[in-house]
């Protein structure tokens, strides 16, 4: 190791994606000035404790490795280590940058200190823009797992937002349990499932929105007809691998990591200045599937109505244009061009999905009373492709979806 070599120690927390992007520009940013960059992920503990994950699945304490690696800086990345915890860990001063902290938060650590900041309103307020143009009554907001500062701030930013529009604002408030348990994901269905539809869902940050849409599929719930997501940080290699593809607001990462690491350089060759705060702006959205509605707004507010007149008595085509207020050609060609069916496709697409959530809730009723049926009046053996006997609530049933069916083919 060469005399005027820096050692740079960078802190993210366990599972976040977007620090993981950060992580690799600060290292290539490090290396091109000939300084030694190492990174390590913490969780926090029951008991309270942070502790540096090993393979090994023996955690060990951040002070061991900070007394391990004697680094000259520290990037401590959203939330991950209090000023506490780091003043804890060090044992002398030291220049830390927080990226991810409000300006505002002052953590009394011994070293010099700098703040790289996205900003939460600008966020907050792109987001809301975002879901608002679909003509949702309802829009809610899902927390990072870590109480984090920035989530809250996102979360309260978003709300005044959506109350500012005269909309209705809903917040999920995380059980007691890791993310991926399965408290905590069935405590975020039940949530999903209790929601009013259609909703448009602000997610925290890209893998919360990954979670959310994994919530929403095994819902069987319509994105973004049901629940439309919009998720923070533009990680290209996870907006583009879920199902439907997450929109996302780019905070511009790479701004964030290049303020980071200029900060600390300038911290480390001139300890004695004063602590300095950098805010980032968002870039934009960043459009995919999960708003796909945004195409036309005259599509969304139709889709809406038919969703909440589709099973009134003699609701039809000429219920919705009038609703619109425009003429049935145009009407129609709204529908085609943006939703590629028409107006009497979407009638039906709604009352069969509306059937299907019926016969899941159900099911399972039904299922014990064709038991109880063949348990007391046994039928006819099938034999190959024939027809099995029905019971009479099940062949009820059947006779209610052909009439249905009828009725609906020649509204």
């Amino acid at each position: 190791m060469q005399k005027n070599d820096k050692t740079v120690l960078m802190i993210i927390r366990k599972g976040d994606s977007g620090a993981q992007e950060v992580c690799c520009d600060i290292r290539e940013r490090a290396l091109a000035r000939h300084w030694n960059f190492f990174s390590a992920e913490v969780i926090h503990t029951n008991d309270g404790r942070v502790c540096v994950e090993r393979s090994s699945r023996q955690a060990e304490s951040v002070a061991a490795l900070v007394e391990l690696l004697r680094p000259d800086g520290l990037i401590v990345w959203s939330d991950s280590l209090s000023g506490a915890e780091v003043n804890e860990a060090v044992g002398r001063p030291l220049p830390v940058v927080f990226v991810g902290l409000s300006p505002d938060y002052r953590p009394g650590v011994a070293g010099a200190t700098g703040f790289v900041y996205p900003d939460s309103a600008t966020i907050a307020s792109l987001a809301a823009r975002t879901l608002l143009v679909s003509g949702y009554g309802d829009f809610a907001y899902v927390p990072n797992p870590a109480d984090t500062r920035w989530s809250r701030e996102r979360r309260d930013a978003f709300a005044r937002n959506v109350e500012l529009a005269g909309k209705r604002f809903h917040a999920f408030v995380r059980p007691e349990a890791p993310k991926g348990s399965p408290d905590s994901d069935l405590a975020l269905r039940r949530w999903l499932d209790g929601l009013p539809k259609p909703c448009g869902v602000f997610a925290a940050n890209d893998t919360v929105g990954e979670e959310v849409l994994a919530a929403c599929a095994m819902l069987r719930l319509f994105v973004p007809d049901d629940i439309a997501v919009v998720g923070v940080d533009n990680i290209a290699y996870l907006c583009e691998s879920t199902s439907p593809t997450l929109s996302s607001i780019d905070t511009d990462l790479m701004a964030e990591s290049r303020a980071a690491f200029e900060i600390l350089a300038g911290l480390i060759e001139h300890p004695e200045r004063s602590p300095a705060v950098r805010t980032v702006s968002a870039r934009g959205v960043v459009q995919r599937a999960s708003t796909g509605f945004a195409r036309d707004r005259r599509l969304a507010r139709a889709r809406e109505f038919i969703r909440l007149h589709a099973y009134e008595e003699g609701f039809g085509p000429r219920d919705v244009v009038r609703d619109m207020g425009v003429s049935r050609t145009l009407a129609d060609r709204v529908f085609r061009s943006f939703a590629g069916h028409t107006i009497l496709d979407e009638i039906h697409a709604v009352r069969l999905g509306h059937g299907r959530a019926k016969g899941r809730e159900q099911r399972r009723e039904d299922a014990e009373k064709v038991q109880l049926q063949k348990d007391h009046h046994p039928g006819v053996q099938r034999e190959g492709r024939s027809r099995p006997n029905l019971s009479v609530p099940a062949a009820a049933k059947a006779a209610d979806l052909r009439v249905v069916g009828k009725a609906a083919h020649h509204r």
